[in-house]
């Protein structure tokens, strides 16, 4: 290994250990690390002048009653990252300090229909918007963005989006970085939603675990080993596509996936519609509003129609979870989405008598903030490189300069 790679190394090593234990001492830093006193002085030095670490205070003394030691953090405001998640109804971006905690935000609508370009100008601008309101512009160090569909992680190319999207081979990377000059990490949204469990939700410190997702699409996220499974064909956790019946193949099925197109969000809000019995007192749902709300409001007025409809949802995404419980032997499936919380008992029943070994099924505790979540936890990820050895010219923002 060549010195540079060295240098690396001892400076990931040393900011690591800052990272996670907050204030500390060069003397502490040493013993921590392993490094001798030499190395720690000179790593600090640079680290100082760069402005990546900070002298903040004065330790305790030691027991021969010495001068007391200067402490030593990392800083957290010497930049910052974004992440970002594409969905059916808007495109949300996070901006946060260099320990992920996030200080803006930003939500604007956007319109599948009107195509990708679309919803990247919409996500471009957003980004724009809260660098600038926070002016934090030259301060960015990586950008990652939660996609929906078939991603490519290598390339950050969105393969394939059906449902509402009807997106194919779109570039979300380059287009990114073109505009704004940093690393950036786009990947689908449910394996971001997993990633987001296992750092900071349920599923922390659990090796084996599914994440189910679902909304107007339906996908899982898998966690093996430890590790994202993601497929020969980034498709793992594409569950929308499992059959489930002997339902006719229609073409509709064919390219959207039975499981979405039965009981897919937006599936579920039609049949809610029609099943409105249009009972005194009761409202009437409206596209766009909670549909868990809907759907429970109904029920408390003991619309039958309603109820069938839950049963059937019930039914269906029972027998995926109890399908991928038996493939693939997880600990721990966490369901995210807010129509969960009215039939998760009914899951927990039915796969807990086809499944005969135990098996935690969980509501998410991180609820539609998880693909952010780990999408911020990538773009720490990408800014690692950055923040060891490179100073914060390379760090600017082409686009707002």
């Amino acid at each position: 290994m060549d010195a540079a790679s060295i240098r690396k190394l001892n400076a990931a090593l040393i900011l690591d250990v800052l990272r996670g234990k907050g204030l500390v001492s060069r003397a502490e830093l040493a013993r921590l690390t392993g490094l001798t006193k030499p190395t720690i002085s000179m790593q600090v030095a640079g680290m100082i002048e760069r402005g990546v670490v900070v002298e903040d205070g004065a330790g305790a003394p030691d027991a021969r009653g010495g001068k007391p030691p200067v402490l030593l953090r990392f800083n957290q405001d010497w930049g910052c990252l974004a992440a970002a998640e594409i969905n059916s109804a808007s495109v949300r971006v996070w901006l946060a300090d260099l320990n992920g905690r996030t200080f803006d935000d930003e939500a604007s609508p956007v319109t599948p229909e009107l195509g990708a370009g679309h919803i990247l100008d919409v996500l471009l601008a957003s980004l724009r918007q809260v660098l600038k309101r926070s002016g934090q512009g030259q301060k960015l160090c990586s950008i990652a963005i939660a996609a929906p569909g078939r991603v490519d992680p290598a390339t950050g190319t969105v393969l394939e989006a059906g449902n509402v999207f009807h997106w194919r081979n779109v570039d979300v990377k380059k287009r990114v970085e073109d505009n704004f000059g940093v690393p950036v990490a786009v990947d689908n949204d449910v394996n971001f939603a997993a990633l987001g469990e296992m750092h900071s939700g349920l599923a922390a410190g659990v090796e084996n675990f599914i994440l189910i997702r679902h909304g107007t699409g339906i996908g899982a996220g898998l966690v093996i080993g430890g590790r994202l499974y993601q497929g020969s064909h980034f498709a793992a956790g594409e569950i929308g596509h499992l059959i489930l019946d002997r339902m006719t193949m229609a073409p509709e099925v064919l390219t959207r996936g039975l499981l979405e197109t039965a009981v897919g969000s937006d599936r579920v809000r039609e049949k809610v519609l029609a099943a409105w019995s249009g009972q005194a007192g009761v409202p009437t749902p409206e596209p766009g509003a909670d549909l868990a709300a809907e759907l429970a409001a109904l029920l408390r007025h003991g619309d039958e129609s309603a109820s069938l409809v839950l049963d059937e949802v019930a039914s269906q995404m029972s027998i995926a979870v109890a399908d991928m419980a038996a493939m693939l032997d997880p600990e721990l499936i966490v369901l995210a989405g807010d129509l969960f919380a009215l039939i998760a008992g009914r899951i927990r029943e039915l796969v807990g008598r086809v499944i005969p070994w135990p098996m935690r099924i969980e509501l998410s505790a991180l609820g539609a903030d998880a693909a952010l979540m780990g999408a911020m936890g990538s773009a720490r990820g990408l800014a690692r490189d950055l923040i060891y050895e490179s100073s914060r010219e390379t760090a600017r923002l082409p686009a707002l300069r």
